[in-house]
């Protein structure tokens, strides 16, 4: 089982199956990182806001997050689309903690 962090819910292609997404919080993200969770986090305001958070700034990378079944994922991303407002915004501070959504994604099947 791999556990990832991730900054969308968006699945890589093929990623035919069941998945449960559900709430969590944030001492369950800290004790993901604390683990060694994978970072497939591509954007440094979304890293920063999880080093905030929990005190770890997770690596950045793009790289796929192929997840197979019983992998479990932490998705940190926003809650809107970034819209020109926010372009260019100068850090995570900008934006309020109530405009993140922290969930769990598991692939079931």
């Amino acid at each position: 089982m791999t556990i990832w962090i991730l900054n969308s819910a968006v699945l890589a292609a093929g990623a035919y199956g069941h998945y449960r997404y559900t709430p969590t919080t944030i001492d369950d993200l800290t004790r993901a990182l604390r683990a060694g969770a994978v970072s497939r986090v591509g954007y440094p305001e979304t890293a920063a806001v999880i080093e905030r958070w929990t005190g770890i700034r997770p690596a950045l990378s793009r790289e796929p997050s192929p997840l197979a079944v019983g992998d479990v994922a932490f998705v940190v991303r926003l809650r809107y689309r970034v819209d020109a407002r926010w372009k260019g915004a100068p850090s995570s501070s900008a934006r309020p903690d109530d405009d993140w959504e922290l969930a769990r994604l598991e692939r079931v099947s």
